[in-house]
Parts: structure tokens; C-alpha cells; sequence
């Protein structure tokens, strides 16, 4: 099974890669002007704010229900103690003391997290208590994300298009991180920011977001495919001449999108000056998170291996863990095969560079909460056959299996 596994996904991905790639010249829109922003009422903003609000609120109340029902919590204040045993301690550690704050034998584990989000933690900090510095440093950036996603997606799209297709990623598995103090809406927000201003012809803007995305994740560092082919296709590179006539629009577009290596440029130099080595982050990952950069069809196939180990030994890391993994790697795979060809050349481009380098983990275990953050999924489920109702539905019922499963604590990361 787990070679089967392996041969499905790397199948998968290259008839994906092949049916999106067919005809690419053709695809290139060469449109020289930027796209026309259309106007925005100030209804549309409160539906947005409304609806991010809401998914927060009932992500929280969710899991905190799952829990006091299954007998983890005592009180529903509990839950929002949950973050203890996610990620969310070291992020805490980072905005209280640093890098070097809660050294382990002398080593500086806490360095393979970015510092976008710890430090907006930290600011938040110097007002308000730790806790609640943790949730409006996630909450704050999740709704700015809603704002950014819906004017994103009306470029191209009607109202009520674009407001579906914000709630397809407000109810996708996985979107329960969004509730917690973790690093996913600032990332989100900033992506979603990026591609909006590098779609309306606005370099500096889109750069200085990009920095904080690639200041935030290391998956940030991928944004510089998608917006630079947005540089390109807004200069006709297929047109007689571009190079001569677009030169300054090219050099400045550039220069502007250089901001997103220099964000890991920062991150690299603090590695070196807290651990000794720029590279230091990838030996913490290998020794203590047993990760490491491999192939995403191997990781299918490892994920499969200890799916049908689990089954019959711990069967909730099944449900919780090895199942959820599984799903969303091979549904990304099949909606992208079905509707990549919806997406714009620099959102399918981005797919397969992300998909590979995200699922490419030697030991994988956070594959929903990734793919959750990739934004132009919103356009493969908006795109993929089949009613709308039936796509909720199904979506919004993962979805409810997954939390339950994190309030459970099944192993979900």
C-alpha cells in the first residue's frame, strides 16, 4: 500500500502538472494595464468582517464543547489554554525572551520557528497579557487575511462568488489553527495582501508583504514564483520588444519583490548569530522534529505505511493524524488535475512549487493546517463539479471530523 501511495501521488501530480501546463503561451493574459478594482460597499466589508468573526467564534466554541464533553476541559476558559500543547509555547517563549530564551542542553531549538509571528506576539505583549497578546496577534491578522482574500477574489469574480469562495477557506480542514496562537493568518494575511497588490500593479506594497510572509514561514519564500510571474505577465513577455519597452517597469517590479529573500537573508543571519550557523534551523528540524526535505510522493508513502500501522495499534492517529494527511495531499492533487486550469499562471505555477516543497517533509504531520493557507484552493473547490450545497456539505462535514479531532488531541499538529 504505501508504494501504491507514492506511485498515486507522483501519477497525480504529473497529470496535473501536464494538464495545467498544455497551452501555457496561450494562457499568458499580457494584460498591460493593471485590472480594474472594482468598487466595494461598506455592506461587503461587514460581511467579510461577520463572516472571519464568526468562524473564529465558532471554531472556539466547537472545540471548547468537544472538550467539555469529552471530559479534557472543566471550564470553557480551558480551552484557550489549548495552545500548550501546539506550537504555540515556542512562539510564547520567542516573544517573552528571544531566540535564546528556554535553551535545551544548550541548543536553540526555538530558531526553526520564523519570527514574523512572535514578534507581532511580543508587541501585543508590551499592552496587553500573554494570552490574549497570543489571540489578537492570530485573530487580528485572520480577519485583515478575510479582507485581503475577498478583494483578491473580485478581481475577478461577483460578490456573491467571492464571499463563497472566503468561506470555502473559513470551513476547509484544518482552518481550525486560524482560532489559536499560531503563525497561520499573519502568513495568510500577508500572501493573500502580496498577490492582491502585485495583481494591481502596486510592487512596493506587494514586496513589503511578502517580507513579512517570508518572515513568517519558511513556505513565504515561495511567493517570490507567483508574484514574479505577475511582474512578467504584466509586461507582455511574449510581445515584440517587451525588454526595450518594459525595462524600468521590470528593474522596479524587481527590486521591489527582492524584499521577500531578504526576509529569509534576516532570518538566516539571526540563525547565525544565535546558534553559530546561518543553516543551524535545518540540523534542529532533522535531530528533534525528525524532518528534512524529501520527495512528496515518499511522503505519501510513509504517511500510508504508519496509516495502516496505526489502524489496529493507535487507531485515533489513524483518524486524527495519517487519514487527514492522506485525504488532503491526494484531494489537492485531484481538484488541481480537474480545475488547475482555472487558476492564473502564477497561482497554478505556485501550486505545484508549494505542494512539492510543503508535502516534500521527511515526516509530514501538518499537511491539512499547510494546504489550508494555500488561498487558490478556494478557487479549485469554488471550480470543482458538482453543486454547491453538495461541496459545503461534504467540506464543511471534513471539516467538523477534523476539529473534533483536534479538541480530542488525535494527534493533529
Amino acid at each position: 500500500m504505501a508504494t501504491f501511495a507514492s506511485v498515486l501521488s507522483a501519477a497525480l501530480f504529473l497529470a496535473a502538472l501536464v494538464s495545467w501546463g498544455m497551452n501555457v503561451r496561450a494562457r499568458y493574459r499580457q494584460d498591460l494595464e493593471a485590472p480594474s478594482v472594482p468598487p466595494f460597499a461598506a455592506r461587503e466589508y461587514a460581511a467579510v468582517l461577520l463572516l472571519c468573526l464568526a468562524s473564529l467564534i465558532l471554531h472556539t466554541g466547537l472545540v471548547s464543547a468537544v472538550r467539555l464533553i469529552g471530559g479534557k476541559n472543566t471550564a470553557f476558559a480551558d480551552t484557550f489554554r489549548m495552545f500548550t500543547g501546539l506550537d504555540s509555547r515556542h512562539y510564547f517563549d520567542i516573544a517573552r525572551g528571544g531566540y535564546t530564551a528556554a535553551a535545551e542542553n544548550g541548543e536553540y531549538l526555538n530558531l526553526v520557528f520564523f519570527p514574523g509571528y512572535p514578534l507581532l506576539t511580543g508587541l501585543f505583549m508590551l499592552v496587553f497579557p500573554e494570552d490574549l497578546s497570543g489571540y489578537l496577534a492570530a485573530w487580528i491578522p485572520f480577519l485583515l487575511a478575510g479582507m485581503a482574500l475577498y478583494r483578491l477574489f473580485r478581481l475577478d469574480r461577483d460578490r456573491p462568488a467571492a464571499l463563497r469562495m472566503l468561506l470555502w477557506l473559513c470551513i476547509v480542514p484544518g482552518a481550525v489553527f486560524y482560532s489559536y496562537p499560531m503563525s497561520e493568518p499573519l502568513y495568510l494575511a500577508a500572501a493573500a495582501a502580496a498577490l492582491y497588490l502585485a495583481r494591481t500593479r502596486r510592487w512596493f506594497a506587494a514586496g513589503v508583504c511578502g517580507f513579512v510572509a517570508a518572515f513568517t514561514r519558511s513556505l513565504g519564500l515561495l511567493l517570490l514564483l507567483p508574484l514574479g510571474i505577475e511582474l512578467l505577465e504584466s509586461c507582455g513577455p511574449f510581445r515584440k520588444g517587451f525588454l526595450k519597452d518594459h525595462w524600468k517597469e521590470l528593474l522596479k517590479g524587481a527590486s521591489c519583490l527582492l524584499m521577500i529573500p531578504l526576509a529569509f537573508a534576516v532570518y538566516l543571519c539571526i540563525n547565525r548569530i544565535v546558534g553559530g550557523d546561518p543553516l543551524i534551523f535545518l540540523q534542529y528540524q532533522k535531530s528533534n522534529w525528525h524532518q528534512s526535505a524529501g520527495w512528496f510522493f515518499t511522503t505519501a508513502g510513509t504517511q500510508m505505511e504508519y496509516a495502516m500501522r496505526t489502524w489496529v495499534e493507535t487507531p485515533y492517529k489513524f483518524w486524527g493524524l495519517w487519514l487527514p494527511n492522506l485525504l488532503v495531499g491526494f484531494g489537492s492533487l485531484a481538484l488541481m488535475l480537474l480545475r488547475g486550469r482555472r487558476l492564473r499562471l502564477s497561482e497554478g505555477a505556485w501550486f505545484f512549487v508549494y505542494f512539492a516543497v510543503a508535502y516534500g517533509a521527511s515526516w509530514l504531520l501538518s499537511g491539512p493546517r499547510y494546504m489550508a493557507v494555500f488561498f487558490p484552493m478556494a478557487v479549485l473547490i469554488e471550480e470543482a463539479p458538482g453543486p454547491k450545497w453538495l461541496k459545503g456539505t461534504l467540506l464543511g462535514g471534513a471539516s467538523l471530523f477534523y476539529l473534533f479531532c483536534f479538541a480530542m488531541r488525535w494527534s493533529v499538529w
